[in-house]
Formats: C-alpha cells, sequence, structure tokens
C-alpha cells in the first residue's frame, strides 16, 4: 500500500513500509533512497515493516533489489541494515535478501525497533 523515507541526518534513514506492500514498492523505496543526494553519507537503514499487513514479493523482486545495492555499494559500500519485522512473509524476504550471493549490504532482521537501533549503535527511541 505504501512507503514513508525519513532522514535522520545524513547518516540514517527509516523505510516505513505499511499496509499490503508489494514488490514494486520496495523496488521504488530502494530507488529513491540510493538516489538521493545524501547516499554517500549514508551509514544506517531501518526498514520498519511494523505496520505492514502483508507483503507480496517475488524471489526475482529480491534478487533484482540485491543488485540494485550491490551496484550502490561501487559508491556507498558501508551501509548497515536493519529489518524489524513480526510477520513471516517480511522475515522470510529479509533473510532471502540477507543471503543472496549479491547481498552487498550487511542486514539483520528484528522483531523489536529497539533491538535494530541497539545493533546499528543508535539512541533508543
Amino acid at each position: 500500500m505504501g512507503y514513508e523515507i525519513t532522514w535522520i541526518h545524513a547518516s540514517s534513514v527509516i523505510k516505513r513500509h505499511f499496509g499490503n506492500v508489494i514488490g514494486s514498492e520496495l523496488m521504488a523505496a530502494v530507488a529513491e533512497t540510493e538516489s538521493d543526494p545524501r547516499f554517500d553519507t549514508l551509514r544506517y537503514v531501518i526498514n520498519d515493516f511494523r505496520d505492514c499487513v502483508s507483503l507480496t514479493v517475488s524471489t526475482e523482486e529480491i534478487e533484482e533489489i540485491s543488485a540494485i545495492d550491490y551496484a550502490a555499494a561501487a559508491s556507498n559500500p558501508n551501509i548497515l541494515i536493519a529489518v524489524v519485522a513480526t510477520l513471516p512473509d517480511v522475515v522470510a524476504a529479509a533473510n532471502a535478501y540477507a543471503n543472496d550471493p549479491l547481498a552487498a549490504y550487511k542486514t539483520r532482521v528484528f522483531s523489536s525497533m529497539d533491538e535494530a537501533r541497539l545493533w546499528l549503535g543508535l539512541p533508543a527511541e
């Protein structure tokens, strides 16, 4: 259904995905983030799926996102990605991305925002 991107300084971004999320929306959020002038200073991405009620994404779309990130890593290889999710489909998709051979960014899945922020070394909310 949608997403919103919030930049926190130039080093962190939170992508909040909500409603019924589809693969093309995930790719749009990636493209929007990676085309932003602040991308080269980005260090932390939190993909927040706490308000997601369903995810429909294909294996091919996950592989495409991995390939896009792999190319973007030539410009900025210093990003950590935290995924906050409890929905089984989202957790499975995030793990598929993290384990893709082209996955350029270290990615972990967490069940809470506080756990994700702790792993990233960011202050709790």
